[in-house]
């Protein structure tokens, strides 16, 4: 559809308001009505129509110049959006925990920003909560983490994770549970041991995150199931800070086997544990009704596969 400053400018390009309403499909009493319209808002003529051909008035060349810039910006825009349809440019925030920004979002970062380089890519690190309030309120795109709350988030699952218990090397627990103990490469290759019952962990010391973790709750959940009250030896933030105080003898923390996959796996041995509660879902979610671009799209594809 045309509009006013389209039926000017072909005025202008033709010189003839019969042959510009040719060119437009419009009748000419329509275009000129339209041209008259343009003309009364802004108080003054564009053609000169005494003259042939029709010529621009002092006013008239005002206005085409300013015609040909927003048609240069429009194209401009197209061309801009093309690009971020086609995946050249554009712009997009992701957040993670610590632990998720340094174990799982290196592999999908290496692959999206090798497939895409013009899409400049946003990382945010924090607290759980905090990642998941910032995705709701416009502040991220999305947020790799667990549990999300479905009435607010569209989550696309990436991995599967089994949750171990990490001893150091030569702490007492190692010894203590040596029939049960697996190294990170017994993990890594999914070897099979009989799994340790919680029930046997009352006396030992755990370092446990504090509450509004995801892990936090799957511990709870393990103890009460167990029918223990752990020996608390320290309560942490972070669920890298309570592995790196376990491969010190510390104490036993709960670890992801995407930890135990990763290249920081230090001094420790690991428990499988007999509970269905140590298993959870990694997943990449956006907010809910949330527009997606091709950009997000293709980040969100991209985790998924690196964790098939």
């Amino acid at each position: 559809m045309y509009t006013a400053m389209d039926y000017i400018y072909e005025v202008y390009r033709e010189k003839s308001f019969t042959k510009a309403a040719k060119k437009l499909f419009v009748s000419q009493p329509a275009l000129s009505a339209s041209v008259r319209k343009v003309e009364a808002e802004l108080g003054a003529e564009l053609f000169d129509r005494h003259t042939s051909p029709v010529s621009l008035t002092e006013a008239g060349q005002a206005y085409i110049e300013t015609a040909e810039q927003i048609y240069a910006t429009v194209s401009g825009l197209k061309e801009r959006i093309d690009e971020m349809n086609g995946l050249k440019t554009g712009e997009i925030a992701v957040g993670g925990t610590n632990f998720v920004s340094t174990c799982v979002l290196p592999a999908i970062v290496k692959k999206f920003t090798a497939r895409f380089p013009g899409i400049r890519l946003g990382l945010e690190e924090s607290a759980s909560a905090e990642l998941k309030q910032l995705a709701l309120t416009g502040g991220l795109d999305a947020v790799i983490d667990y549990d999300f709350d479905e009435t607010l988030f569209e989550a696309t699952p990436i991995r599967e994770e089994t949750i171990f218990l990490s001893a150091a090397k030569d702490s007492p627990q190692a010894e203590k549970f040596a029939p049960f103990a697996l190294s990170a490469e017994d993990v890594q290759t999914g070897k099979r041991t009989e799994a340790l019952d919680a029930a046997l962990l009352q006396e030992e010391p755990f370092l446990l995150l504090k509450k509004g973790n995801d892990m936090h709750d799957r511990a709870a959940l393990i103890f009460r199931e167990a029918g223990i009250h752990p020996r608390t030896a320290l309560e942490l933030d972070q669920l890298m800070t309570s592995y790196a105080l376990s491969c010190r003898g510390l104490g036993m923390a709960f670890i992801p086997d995407t930890l135990i996959g990763c290249d920081l796996v230090g001094n420790a041995v690991y428990f499988r544990l007999a509970s269905p509660h140590a298993t959870r879902t990694l997943a990449v979610a956006r907010k809910k009704k949330r527009y997606v671009n091709k950009a997000l799209e293709q980040f969100i594809l991209t985790a998924a596969e690196c964790y098939k």
